[in-house]
């Protein structure tokens, strides 16, 4: 039985392998054709991930020599950032020309994005005028708002026409669409005035005109708009796309919910990381030197709040002296109270990031808070000062621990939520309110309330 456990995540791996090796085996013998029916019935995401465990040369091989365009398509899509990246300078300008032309407008402008200028001049000269043109428009947002985040392969229909109409144009066009759950309408100058869903247009009578049709109410970003406020948006009313205007409100593009997962995620990661005091853009650097400039900052504000601590450790030595058992509660006064800091910032962080907190609601935040931290500060505070007493024999020492866990859990609570409301209104990122800043402060403010708390109550 022992012989059999063991070897069993080895059959495991060498299972999971199998694809690896058939793949690599039929490349060298340049079978591309059998290629194309080992890795067509996968999903592109699986075929990625074979590809991407496969060494540099033979990826760029494999995907510049496939002759199904549909399956390197597919392929290049689901590749990791870093993967493309090492992959792109060594494709051809024809076989990347190929798969950017049956990209979507927008995956296609994040790809192209991280080409060099003039690598980039030489492949948008070999794409169509009309193609290389919007390409062009959207690599010229902002990344980060919606004019970097839309497409610019939508449905619009102009508000003259009858749902009749209307049906036909989608058949004709539906192949070159991301996404046609919604028709949005436009004036004769292509202003947006309306949308129609795809259920209200199926369901309709055929010679009803769209803009009896359509609800003109219709919530809609600028190609400037963050793209936080436009997660939030998407996330509240549960669209699947969100249209994008220019500033004299003509569509100009849709943001799709796939996109916004993407988006999602990268606040979520970035937000972590700046809790953690670590700059985002520093996880892409590998050079020592500029992680350790990103760092440093965040880790000496705890270097100077250790200092602190200690002043005031040393200040109270007499204390200390008198009644050495104090020491053995600094672990858990400390620590709770950077707990309970910890919670009530990525409450106020989540919520700022998804728009259910506002910048200007401090005086809820503090009455929320404040209610919150003297609750669990009264609870600890009193279970605390029972173990003290009971452990100590000491009625006095049990007294000065509840209160100073009490205090400590408190201020905590209502500074974790407080400070990152403070730095909104500033237009100070909030989550760089946190992490060694909060924890460092709420560490020195807590050895300070305990250890003056002990000295007015024990009089020592």
């Amino acid at each position: 039985m022992q012989g059999m456990s063991s070897t069993t995540p080895e059959r495991l791996a060498a299972q999971r392998n199998l694809p690896v090796e058939a793949t690599r085996r039929l490349l060298r013998r340049n079978a591309y054709v059998n290629l194309v029916r080992l890795l067509g019935k996968l999903h592109g995401r699986d075929s990625a991930d074979i590809v991407t465990q496969l060494p540099i040369h033979e990826q760029c091989k494999l995907l510049e020599h496939l002759p199904t365009l549909e399956l390197v398509t597919s392929i290049f899509t689901y590749l990791n950032e870093e993967t493309r990246a090492q992959l792109m300078p060594q494709l051809s300008i024809a076989r990347l020309t190929a798969i950017v032309r049956h990209l979507p407008t927008d995956d296609a402008a994040d790809i192209l994005v991280e080409l060099p200028q003039e690598r980039l001049a030489e492949m948008l000269d070999q794409l169509p005028d009309t193609l290389a043109e919007q390409i062009n428009r959207l690599l010229a947002y902002d990344p980060q708002t919606a004019g970097g985040l839309m497409t610019t392969d939508y449905f619009a229909v102009e508000d003259t026409r009858t749902t009749a109409e209307v049906l036909e144009q989608l058949r004709r066009r539906s192949s070159r669409l991301e996404t046609v759950f919604y028709l949005y309408v436009v004036d004769a100058e292509h202003r947006l005035v309306g949308v129609v869903s795809l259920r209200q247009l199926v369901t309709a009578e055929p010679h009803m005109v769209i803009r009896d049709l359509m609800e003109t109410e219709v919530i809609c970003v600028t190609v400037d708009e963050d793209q936080a406020h436009i997660a939030h948006l998407i996330t509240q009313y549960d669209f699947l796309a969100l249209p994008v205007v220019d500033y004299s409100h003509r569509l100009a593009g849709i943001v799709t919910v796939d996109d916004i997962i993407d988006v999602i995620s990268e606040e979520a990661t970035e937000d972590m990381l700046r809790m953690a005091g670590v700059n985002p853009d520093a996880m892409l650097e590998h050079a020592s030197r500029g992680n350790l400039r990103h760092r440093l900052p965040w880790l000496s504000v705890s270097w100077v709040g250790g200092l602190l601590a200690s002043y005031i450790i040393d200040a109270n030595e007499t204390t200390l002296s008198s009644m050495v058992m104090l020491a053995a509660f600094f672990p858990v006064i400390i620590g709770m109270g950077g707990n309970a800091a910890t919670q009530s910032l990525a409450v106020a962080v989540r919520g700022l990031a998804t728009g259910s907190i506002a910048a200007g609601d401090m005086m809820p935040a503090i009455a929320k808070e404040g209610r919150i931290g003297l609750s669990l500060g009264v609870i600890y505070g009193v279970l605390l000062g029972a173990v003290a007493w009971f452990w100590q024999g000491t009625v006095m020492l049990g007294l000065v621990v509840g209160v100073a866990i009490w205090s400590s859990m408190s201020i905590a609570a209502i500074l974790g939520g407080v400070l990152p409301l403070c730095f909104a209104r500033m237009r100070i990122d909030p989550a760089v309110a946190s992490g060694p800043f909060l924890t460092t402060a709420i560490d020195v403010i807590g050895l300070a309330i305990y250890l003056t708390t002990a000295r007015l109550l024990l009089a020592v």
